[in-house]
């Protein structure tokens, strides 16, 4: 893979540069095994995603998550539970992150919902030190949609060849991809820092 004239390393969230863990929700409110957790998924699933695309408030999202528990939860424990998805920074990644930004622009393209992204922004060192922050809640849509890639590329005001972009999802990269950007599928720093700064 060649990575002449690439000018911004476009860094995704969510197990690339913070940790995360999808069965801290559950586990947090005490829904253990996949027989507890069965009824609540599906309408769960609707709710993520309509407020990770901005469609509606945090209140709104934990109102809505209060009645589909029948009030079984407070909402401050639903959102304590919620936020707890968000591990913390993954600190392998730091050393090639530092080195990204003597080198090239940086930035962060993520799915994910306000309240995520607030405890991100106010936990991470990591995510503090990049300068530009492109989310899915504030663009309207997710990764793969071909319009959050066009909304990059336009903010960033650069050719989308000139985008690296790192994410653990191959959808994601595919529509990197498809919207001429270059990119790779996370496995590890080292993969990356071998494809960025060949000797």
């Amino acid at each position: 893979m060649t990575t002449n004239n690439i000018k911004v390393i476009l860094f995704d969230l969510g197990n690339v540069l913070v940790r995360i863990d999808f069965d801290a929700f559950p586990n947090g409110l005490g829904l253990y095994t996949e027989e507890q957790r069965a009824s609540f998924q599906k309408p769960i699933g609707g709710l993520w995603r309509l407020y990770e695309t901005g469609q509606m408030t945090t209140d709104e999202f934990l109102e809505k998550l209060h009645a589909i528990f029948n009030g079984r939860f407070s909402k401050d424990q639903l959102l304590q539970a919620w936020n707890n998805i968000i591990v913390g920074d993954n600190k392998e990644i730091f050393p090639l992150v530092y080195k990204a930004g003597q080198h090239y622009r940086t930035a962060i393209l993520s799915n994910t919902s306000p309240s995520h992204w607030e405890k991100v922004l106010r936990t991470s060192a990591l995510v503090q030190s990049i300068p530009h922050h492109f989310t899915s809640f504030t663009i309207g849509t997710m990764k793969p949609d071909r319009a959050v890639y066009d909304y990059v590329i336009s903010s960033l005001q650069v050719r989308p060849e000139e985008i690296f972009f790192i994410d653990d999802i191959q959808e994601n990269v595919d529509g990197a991809i498809a919207a001429r950007m270059r990119g790779v599928v996370f496995k590890n720093p080292k993969q990356v820092e071998q494809i960025l700064f060949r000797e």
